[in-house]
């Protein structure tokens, strides 16, 4: 080797060991970024819906919690001081770098995608025909697009920022029964596999429902393959989460009454169309009050749920048995206990960095 060459071939080697040892230097609001891997629960503190609780205002931050100590390592986003107005209502992964956070402001409100190490932020739409309404929730769909639960319609967008509606209307329009005989308050849609999505409404008795709709969307009254109530008529479903291993759907419920409080796990057959085996999977006020998010961490099973309720913020974690349907509570205190950044949670997710 030439003696050209052998700098050439050192210079190489300095630099990739220089970038090797980059990777745990400090990044976004003063946190460390992780090494290849790790996990973290990302939370969007914002405009959160707990069943008509009374709420505290969210504090506009999106931020990341180590998983095994439900310590805060710091902030992937700042919405409130870059623009005081910005209110994230859902947050989703994009990708393996960045989130999408779904943000409510009348002024304009938006789809942006975040860089997990607190790096950026870039707009990914503002169309103001999906977004025209109050924003509720975001879940991604099999083929690259996401469902955006507002007010009274489920609009879906494609990977490619395109509107895509069912007839002429938004993709969830109006169900009529069982799905509801009104719309005023979608909570939340997720994708099952199958296709087709199960959605959350938060209206008043009769219509406090979650629905399966076609995987084609709602046009026609036969779209709405099944639908069931609440557990109690005061119970509102405020958040949806599939716990794959099992087939399971579990729901949230959040209530002003005390004792409407529950989180319900489901069996939806996508083949038989049915919503059926409503198991009470956990009930106890002193630590359920007005849940206005949950996630389930696919690599242990884990469940994730936010307390909103005015001075009751907090974050549990609960283990789930697939045989009994239960839920159980993991420790004798919050995972993460009343904090700002908890206040009025809107999204949660695991994810790594």
């Amino acid at each position: 080797m030439q003696y050209k060459d052998l700098k050439t071939s050192i210079a190489v080697m300095l630099g990739v060991l220089s970038l090797s040892s980059c990777k745990n230097l400090v990044s976004g609001d003063n946190f460390i970024i992780s090494p290849d891997g790790k996990k973290y629960l990302y939370v969007a503190s914002g405009s959160c819906y707990g069943g008509g609780v009374a709420t505290n205002t969210g504090v506009g931050v999106i931020s990341k919690y180590d998983l095994e100590t439900g310590a805060r390592v710091g902030t992937v986003i700042n919405y409130f001081a870059q623009s005081p107005n910005d209110q994230p209502v859902g947050l989703i992964e994009y990708n393996g770098d960045l989130l999408m956070s779904l943000v409510e402001n009348t002024a304009g409100r938006r789809m942006d995608l975040i860089y997990k190490n607190g790096n950026g932020i870039s707009i990914f739409s503002q169309n103001a025909t999906i977004l025209a309404a109050q924003l509720r929730g975001i879940s991604k769909s099999a083929d690259g697009g996401f469902y955006i639960a507002r007010s009274s319609a489920v609009e879906k967008i494609s990977g490619s920022k395109q509107r895509i509606t069912s007839g002429a209307a938004a993709y969830i329009n109006a169900p009529a029964a069982p799905c509801a005989t009104s719309t005023t308050v979608m909570t939340q849609a997720i994708e099952l596999p199958s296709g087709k999505i199960l959605y959350s409404h938060a209206a008043v008795s009769p219509n406090n429902r979650i629905g399966l709709i076609s995987s084609s969307g709602y046009n026609i009254a036969g779209d709405c393959l099944a639908g069931t109530a609440g557990p109690t008529t005061t119970a509102l479903p405020t958040a949806l989460a599939y716990y794959g291993s099992a087939e399971h759907t579990l729901v949230a419920y959040g209530s002003t009454t005390a004792s409407s409080n529950f989180i319900y796990s489901y069996n939806v057959n996508e083949t038989a169309n049915t919503i059926g085996s409503a198991t009470r999977a956990y009930y106890n006020p002193s630590f359920l009050s007005g849940p206005s998010a949950m996630t389930v961490d696919s690599t242990n099973g884990y469940v994730y749920v936010a307390n909103a309720t005015l001075g009751a913020e907090s974050i549990e974690r609960f283990t789930y048995d697939t045989g009994t349907r239960q839920l159980t509570r993991v420790g004798s205190s919050p995972f993460i206990p009343l904090d700002v950044y908890v206040r009025c949670v809107s999204g949660m997710l695991v994810a790594s960095e």
